[in-house]
Order: C-alpha cells, then sequence, then structure tokens
C-alpha cells in the first residue's frame, strides 16, 4: 500500500497535527474530505478527552539552531518560469482571438461557432454550444483538446464568417448517451470567427487591460514575478520546516506514549476511513483490497505507524512549547481557527471543535494543542540554521567559469 493512501485519507487528528506546523500544509482538497470523513464517522473522540502532559513523555535534546540543508536552485526563480506562467494566463483567459484577415474556414484553422445539434429534426440535451472554439485540423475542442466524433467540424471547411452551415453525423455504436448510439444527427454550425492563437510575444497592453486583469504588459510580468516569488517563499518555508522536524526528531526522544492514546487514534481513523468509504456496506477488507491492492492487516500496519508518527511529533512540539514558556496568543489562535475552518469548510469555531466527535471544549482543547506545536514549529524554523547547497552540476559550472 502507498503511503500516500495514509497522507491522504488521515482523519482530522493526524492531518491538523501535520498541517498545524508552519503553513496551512492542507490542501482544499485534502480538508473538505476530512470533514466529510469527521462529519460521517460519529465516534466518540477518546482521544480528545485524554489528559496529559507533554513533557513527561518527551527527552528533548538540542533543539535551537538545528542544522538543516536546502538545494538552492529550488528556489530560484527564472525567466523560463516568468514565461510559462504568463503562457498559463493567456491560455486560461484568452486563448485565442478574432483573426480579420481571414474570412473563409480552412482545414487547420481554429473557429468559433455556435451550434445546435438535432436528431430527427429535434433538439437533444446536451447537443447545443455557444462560442466553441474548434480546432479543425485535429476535429478537437481547441482549448481542452478533447475530440468530437467523427465528421463533426467537416462541414466548416469553406464556410464564410457568419454563414450557417450543416454538418452531417453518425454517433459511434460505443456512445455514452444511449439515445444517440449508432444514430445519425445533424449538426447546424453559425460561424462567429476565424481565430488565431495569442502568443505572448505578441500581447500588448490593451490585451492585457481588457482580458488579463492587469495595467501593462510590463505589469502583468511583474504580477507573475510577484506571484512567483510568494510561491517559492512559501515552499522555501515548508521544505526548511520539513527539515526541522526530521531532524527535530533525530535529536529529542519520545520514550512513550500516553496511555491509550495511539489505540484511540487508530481506532477513530479506522472507523472515520469506514464510515466514509465503505457507508453502502462494503466490507473494509473489500474496499482495500479492489482499491488499493492491500490487506487490512497492512493498511491497520501502516496507519498505525503513520499516527505513531503523528503523535511523537506532536509531543515532542508540545513539550518545547512548554520548555520556551511559548505564550498563548489568542488573537493568533483565532486567526489559526479561521484558517482551519475556511480550508475545511466548517460553519463556525464551534462547528469544528464539535465535528471531532468530543464535546466543544475538548475540541477546543485539542486545537489549542496543535496551535502551540505550531507556534514551537515556527520558533524552531525562525532560529534554524539553514544552508543552501548547489547541486553537482552548478558546481561544476562555477568551477569553469573561475577557471575561465
Amino acid at each position: 500500500m502507498k503511503r500516500k493512501m495514509i497522507t491522504l485519507l488521515c482523519a482530522c487528528f493526524a492531518v491538523m497535527a501535520v498541517a498545524g506546523c508552519g503553513d496551512s500544509a492542507e490542501s482544499e482538497t485534502e480538508a473538505a474530505l476530512s470533514t466529510q470523513m469527521e462529519e460521517e464517522a460519529g465516534n466518540s473522540a477518546v482521544s480528545l478527552s485524554l489528559s496529559y502532559d507533554a513533557k513527561d513523555y518527551v527527552t528533548l535534546g538540542d533543539y535551537m539552531g538545528l542544522q538543516v540543508s536546502l538545494q538552492e536552485s529550488d528556489y530560484e526563480m527564472t525567466e523560463e518560469m516568468v514565461n510559462n506562467y504568463v503562457d498559463q494566463q493567456i491560455s486560461y483567459y484568452k486563448p485565442f482571438l478574432p483573426d480579420d484577415s481571414k474570412t473563409v474556414v480552412e482545414k487547420g484553422d481554429i473557429v468559433d461557432v455556435n451550434y445546435v445539434g438535432k436528431k430527427d429534426g429535434e433538439a437533444f440535451e446536451g447537443g447545443s454550444a455557444d462560442n466553441q472554439m474548434i480546432d479543425t485540423a485535429a476535429n478537437a475542442d481547441a482549448q481542452s483538446g478533447s475530440g468530437y466524433i467523427e465528421g463533426f467540424s467537416d462541414g466548416l471547411i469553406g464556410a464564410n464568417v457568419g454563414d450557417t452551415v450543416d454538418s452531417e453525423v453518425t454517433f459511434p455504436e460505443n456512445y455514452q448517451a444511449e439515445d444517440l448510439k449508432g444514430q445519425k444527427a445533424v449538426f447546424t454550425f453559425t460561424v462567429n470567427a476565424i481565430c488565431k492563437k495569442v502568443e505572448r510575444e505578441n500581447i500588448d497592453d490593451a490585451f492585457v487591460k481588457e482580458y488579463l486583469e492587469a495595467d501593462s504588459v510590463d505589469a502583468l510580468y511583474e504580477n507573475a514575478r510577484s506571484y512567483l516569488q510568494e510561491q517559492l517563499d512559501t515552499k522555501k518555508h515548508s521544505d526548511i520546516r520539513d527539515a526541522v522536524i526530521a531532524k527535530l526528531t533525530e535529536t529529542s526522544t519520545v520514550d512513550a506514549l500516553p496511555e491509550g492514546l495511539l489505540e484511540a487514534r487508530l481506532e477513530e481513523y479506522v472507523e472515520s476511513f469506514r464510515s466514509y468509504y465503505c457507508s453502502d456496506g462494503t466490507e473494509l477488507s473489500t474496499f482495500l483490497e479492489d482499491n488499493y491492492q492491500t490487506t487490512e492487516e497492512d493498511f491497520l500496519k501502516e496507519s498505525r505507524a503513520y499516527l505513531e508518527e503523528n503523535l511523537k511529533q506532536e509531543l515532542i512540539l508540545q513539550a518545547i512549547a512548554g520548555e520556551e514558556n511559548i505564550p498563548f496568543d489568542q488573537a493568533e489562535f483565532d486567526a489559526y481557527i479561521e484558517n482551519v475552518i475556511a480550508n475545511g469548510g466548517y460553519e463556525s469555531p464551534e462547528a469544528l471543535y464539535g465535528s471531532l466527535g468530543a464535546d466543544a471544549a475538548d475540541g477546543e482543547k485539542y486545537f489549542n494543542n496543535m496551535y502551540m506545536a505550531n507556534e514551537a514549529c515556527e520558533l524552531l524554523v525562525e532560529n534554524a540554521a539553514v544552508a543552501y547547497e548547489k547541486t553537482e552540476a552548478e558546481t561544476e559550472e562555477g568551477t569553469e567559469q573561475t577557471a575561465e
């Protein structure tokens, strides 16, 4: 079984332990999935009601100034990255413009059309669309690349801009719509324009203002650099965090876990997993075999190992928070909870706390602990000794330049 399955599908308890440290590590997809799992699980969340002091279970080593190494090139912006981003913006917002130099459709043109599909003279459901970009060379949607049935765009060849033309087709026998399989139909096209692909090199200030929400081409590129730099900074922070946690578990040890905590977390996780994926009565073992080619025994083994790893990280970070006397900041905690609520789709803090299957007080206590672990992690990140290494190729290139 791939570890990705456990990481993606982990119940809220494990997810929040990971997401609590540093950046918002949990994606919206993962958060939404966790939300549904929690709401359908209906477990008693025994793990949240257990009381313990993390310092009683942890032996802290040197945790300030942890030395971590990153690859320097992973955080350097390149012109290729900027150009690719601008290309993506054009492709998403306005990849084609009318080509006023062309009035007659030729094979290979991109054509903006409206069309209506009819069978036996009656329009059928899903057979009509406006302002569709058709690549006549590929008989496909020019934007998505998805192909049309054979002969769909043939009637467009030779048509003039403004013309209305018909194209007769026969749906394949394996077509998804039962009522259209093997049936003849006529698509009536209105040719709105023959278009040309927008190239990054040819855009001007007017195009950018109208379609890409920037004041000028220069502003567009500046926005791209700003966005990409933000992404690189976020990635760097996340990578430092991950490296710090990995190093932390080498220097500090968890002597034991609070009695019953791992078992409770595991039981809660498995019940959440079962409730979400096997609500139709499918046996857990059957679901795992069919979807992940793994056994229930291996699933439990890997789930337990994953949850145990997360618990150890929680305990170490909570112990550091206590050792450093990190203050609890209510305003920052509220912002932290707002972020969890936004990612998970909850209506309120009370809904978030209650969704864990315990009472609101225990739920809030749990997130208090996660917040303090987050603060401890941020402290370690801020004090980490980060070394930025060059790749072997970059080192060799530098050596050659020095020799020259």
